[in-house]
């Protein structure tokens, strides 16, 4: 083992290089982690071995489950509101692309489960690939996520229809197999990563916004992937699958700062994690299968790309997108990766040679998608007008004042009656959340000023709480569009690298969070005698 992490720490070490190199010209790091690892690999000076992939498939496993959680993020409930077009063009692109690679490979002479099965997988892009790319060449904005989103909604089709079809293809190629097991396989394989992921993002959701830390806040999530690594394992389900539904959930159910500081947190781990799975995705491609695809391996790649194209074009335009960008998004859904190799290497265990021969075509396709469209998506993104990405100016005059806004304070206070003034002149609606109790005369004074005053309130209380956690729990619960916190900030001596709750709370908040500081005393300053005493001690 110390000698195949030796091998890979120095294909890791080439990889960045080359990635530095390519950076240079513009061109996405992704592609120099593909091209170092195919020449180090089994099919290049093999400095990697079949044998160390082998041993190292548990860790690209892993890699690949991180990853995914995150691009789920982008097939969110919040993410398909912003680019309702993702959805519609998965979903079509998908089915253009599976109807006409059946038809055409069939005609070429492609037996009926092959034909089946590689019409699945045509269907399957590559978000990880596109997400760096994205990521590299800083293609912020709708239509960046968009992209994203369209391939992960791909993968997620391909995975369950995969689950589906391999039942029915095994029947069709005289396999040992029978409807009871094809149903149970579904089940198995496509429902039950299903099912995992949304357990495993509920789970998130409502326990890691209790975190206040970064690193322990890493640390939850990652002990959580690897639980449902060995859940996958045991159940025989789809990990990809259940890792990209559980971000999903996780960010759809999520408070949205909670969400934004979730996929924050993970993203800072982001970068090698890609050079850890696409350097050995890289060492795993085969670069003979492109010789051996044959004719059906030529109509599989042709039909595809046509497909993809004519079917972004399809969905992209049904779901709102001028016909200019939506041709562009199909040209931008040929990439294929991930996924779709998994699937074809299980096609090959289960199926025999018809299995043999689905794996080589697409194996051999996946070589020149991968290192081609990168480049294609890249260049396309850097040529799109960045007029969408860019914000319009904010019009001062016409700001919205607050429907709703959240007093907290983490100890008991005289909120100042301008505070309620000011309210009351916005009109706007308050939730006073601080320790106490219904007969506290703090408490009561800010009840009445709100009565009198004619505004509508609400008091919770500060029990057992972290300040910090709490009031983004609040803050989420009541939607309250600002935030005013009277927070105490210690006299004395402190420390840059200590943060009041006031600057917690804002890097978690998406709202306006406004800071009234309230003096406390800190320790009494020593006079110069207790000073000298305390040196000399």
């Amino acid at each position: 083992m110390t000698g195949t992490l030796g091998a890979f720490a120095v294909l890791a070490w080439l990889a960045y290089i080359a990635s530095r190199m390519l950076a240079r010209r513009q061109l996405p790091e992704v592609v120099a982690f593909l091209l170092v690892g195919a020449v180090l690999g089994p099919s290049g000076i093999e400095l990697i071995s079949q044998d160390e992939l082998v041993k190292l498939q548990p860790i690209t496993e892993v890699a690949l489950a991180i990853l995914m959680f995150v691009i789920g993020e982008r097939v969110s409930t919040r993410a398909l509101k912003a680019a309702r077009w993702a959805l519609t063009a998965g979903i079509i692109q998908f089915a253009v692309s599976a109807v006409s690679v059946f038809f055409v490979t069939r005609a070429v002479g492609a037996g009926e489960s092959v034909a089946l099965v590689l019409a699945v997988l045509a269907g399957a892009g590559a978000p990880m690939t596109v997400a760096h790319v994205v990521s590299s060449v800083k293609g912020t904005g709708a239509y960046g996520t968009g992209l994203v989103g369209t391939h992960a909604i791909s993968d997620a089709l391909a995975t369950t229809s995969f689950a589906a079809v391999l039942p029915v293809a095994a029947l069709l190629s005289e396999q040992d197999a029978a409807i009871s097991s094809a149903l149970f396989d579904f089940l198995q394989l496509g429902i039950g990563g299903a099912v995992l992921g949304v357990a495993g993002g509920w789970l998130i959701s409502r326990i890691g916004f209790q975190i206040e830390t970064s690193g322990e806040l890493l640390l939850f999530v990652l002990v959580h992937i690897l639980l449902a690594w060995s859940l996958s394992e045991w159940l025989g389900s789809s990990l990809p699958l259940a890792a990209l539904v559980a971000g999903a959930t996780a960010a759809s159910v999520s408070a949205e700062a909670f969400s934004a500081r979730l996929f924050r947190t993970i993203k800072s781990i982001e970068q090698p994690l890609y050079l850890l799975f696409f350097g050995l995705a890289g060492a795993s491609i085969h670069m003979d299968d492109v010789v051996n695809v044959g004719l059906v391996g030529v109509a599989y790649v042709l039909v595809r790309v046509v497909g993809k194209i004519v079917g972004g074009l399809l969905g992209g335009m049904l779901g709102g997108l001028h016909w200019k960008t939506a041709l562009r998004l199909g040209v931008n859904l040929t990439p294929q990766a991930g996924v779709a190799v998994g699937l074809a290497v299980l096609a090959s265990e289960t199926l025999g040679s018809e299995g043999s021969e689905i794996a080589t075509v697409v194996l051999g396709s996946v070589v020149l998608f991968e290192l081609i469209g990168p480049l294609l998506v890249a260049r396309d993104l850097k040529s799109m007008a960045t007029g969408e990405d860019q914000a319009a100016p904010l019009d001062h005059a016409n700001v919205p004042v607050p429907a709703k806004i959240l007093l907290a304070s983490p100890i008991p206070i005289d909120i100042p009656e301008w505070v309620i003034d000011l309210i009351a002149r916005w009109r706007s609606s308050v939730v006073i959340f601080m320790p106490g109790s219904g007969g506290d005369d703090r408490v009561e004074r800010v009840v009445r000023l709100c009565t009198s005053k004619d505004v509508e309130h609400e008091v919770k209380f500060l029990v057992t709480e972290s300040f910090t956690g709490a009031v983004a729990r609040v803050q989420a619960e009541e939607h309250a569009d600002m935030v005013i916190l009277f927070s105490s900030r210690p006299m004395g001596h402190t420390s840059r690298l200590v943060l009041f709750p006031v600057e917690r709370i804002s890097r978690q908040l998406s709202v306006p969070v406004l800071n009234f500081p309230i003096v406390t005393e800190g320790p009494p300053e020593p006079d110069a005698e207790t000073k000298k005493w305390l040196w000399r001690s």
